[in-house]
């Protein structure tokens, strides 16, 4: 589980969040929304390790999110970027066996071709659909293969939760379904967790379990989707349960923990 209590980042003179407090499993897809790009990251970076929150605490997978945990973490945390850490000239396998790694140059060759680590890198390539593609050069991947690089290479360390920085963003809406239902799959397969980020647009809210939407820092509702307009605000009416089970009770959430 990921628990985030009474969560606050601050920048300059703002927070970018403040008071958040969340639970997220296993078993489900949730979206982290917002108008705001740097609170949807703000979000990111504190499950991940990158920032360390300026006020309440972060767990993941019972390893507290502080400066002497970060390595901890990357045992329970798969971080996905398609923007980051592509080598265009070398191919989908190279990047996938280094992918986050700080290796040197005959280190990143002696992974290369240790067998056990080669096919532990095609197995995560085909969970993706791309083992086909392994040999190929990342420059001639197009936009969504590039995000489903990114995922592979984020799941060959096998982790128990997925957070993916703003999958969509560069992909149409088919792309973007057909993304969305490739993580939903790896969710029911796996039991993994996945958090994305992105504006509440509906091609995201479609294909996700459970949306917690911020605004001005705040969480100001965690629960289904279909509660959720494409204009960033909760509906009128009583909110539905989500269909996920083991889920907690949907909820409009402007309050303390």
């Amino acid at each position: 589980m990921i628990e985030l209590l009474g969560v606050g980042i601050a920048s300059k003179d703002r927070w970018l969040l403040h008071r958040v407090c969340a639970h997220i499993y296993q078993g489900a897809v949730v979206a982290v929304c917002s108008g705001e790009l740097a609170e949807r990251a703000a979000l990111l970076a504190a499950v991940t390790g990158r920032t360390i929150p300026d006020e309440g605490r972060v767990w993941v997978g019972g390893v507290p999110v502080a400066k002497g945990s970060v390595g901890r973490l990357r045992g329970h945390v798969g971080e996905v970027d398609p923007r980051a850490g592509f080598d265009p000239h070398r191919s989908a396998l190279w990047n996938t066996l280094t992918a986050r790694a700080r290796l040197g140059g005959l280190e990143k060759l002696w992974r290369f071709h240790r067998a056990r680590d080669r096919g532990a890198a095609l197995r995560s390539l085909a969970r993706v659909g791309l083992e086909a593609r392994s040999g190929e050069p990342v420059d001639c991947f197009e936009p969504p293969a590039r995000v489903r690089l990114a995922v592979a290479r984020a799941l060959w360390r096998r982790p128990e939760y997925l957070v993916v920085h703003e999958p969509t963003a560069a992909l149409d809406e088919a792309d973007s379904a057909e993304l969305l239902t490739l993580l939903r799959e790896l969710v029911r397969a796996e039991r993994l967790g996945v958090l994305v980020s992105g504006a509440p647009t509906e091609p995201l809210l479609a294909g996700v379990d459970r949306v917690l939407l911020l605004s001005e820092g705040m969480l100001i509702f965690d629960g289904a989707p279909a509660a959720v307009s494409d204009s960033g605000a909760p509906v009128a009416g009583p909110p539905a349960s989500p269909s996920e089970p083991g889920q907690p009770p949907v909820q409009v959430a402007r309050r303390p923990c």
